[in-house]
């Protein structure tokens, strides 16, 4: 397994909970974020070593461990964050992983518009699985060229695979790279 990120860990926070302004340094790297969909927020913490969080009015406090990441960002800044949870059967988690690493995350952050994926695994969250992509375009998924790397026999065998999925968009209001 490939990691190539300094962040090995990622706390998702989401609810009406009043979130603190981004201190990125050494120890995190944190980002908030409203959804496109909803008057939801969202705050990302990114960390060498897992948090325990309590904060009023979060609705929901997940824990990940990072399993892979491609992408390097390119020069231009993130301004959406893009979000796929899901659950796999058991007796697929092999084929799901190379899945990601092989065809599905590399081909996607080729397509303009897609700077950075990556995957995690759930430390104490359900779904088990969560992917993010760092967006420039929040349309980049459905160009030509984002269509073209998500339709293969691979992608549409292993999504129908997929079992509680939750996919959502997030602008993001704080984003220091």
């Amino acid at each position: 397994m490939i990691v190539s990120s300094q962040w090995q860990h990622l706390c998702m926070i989401r609810g009406d909970a009043i979130m603190p302004g981004a201190n990125n340094g050494a120890d995190a790297f944190v980002r908030s974020a409203d959804s496109v969909d909803s008057t939801e927020r969202l705050v990302w913490i990114e960390s060498a070593q897992t948090w325990n969080i309590d904060l009023p009015g979060a609705q929901e406090i997940s824990t990940f461990a990072l399993a892979r990441d491609v992408g390097d960002g390119g020069a231009a800044a993130p301004s959406f964050l893009y979000l796929v949870q899901t659950d796999i059967p058991d007796d697929i988690v092999d084929e799901y992983t190379q899945w990601y690493d092989v065809e599905h995350l590399p081909r996607l952050v080729s397509v303009p518009g897609i700077l950075r994926a990556r995957r995690y695994e759930a430390v104490n969250a359900q779904p088990r699985y969560l992917t993010a992509y760092d967006l420039s375009d929040v349309n980049a998924f459905e160009s030509p060229q984002g269509l073209i790397a998500r339709k293969t026999p691979w992608t549409e065998r292993m999504r129908s695979k997929f079992m509680n999925a939750r996919r959502s968009t997030w602008r993001l209001t704080d984003s220091a790279q």
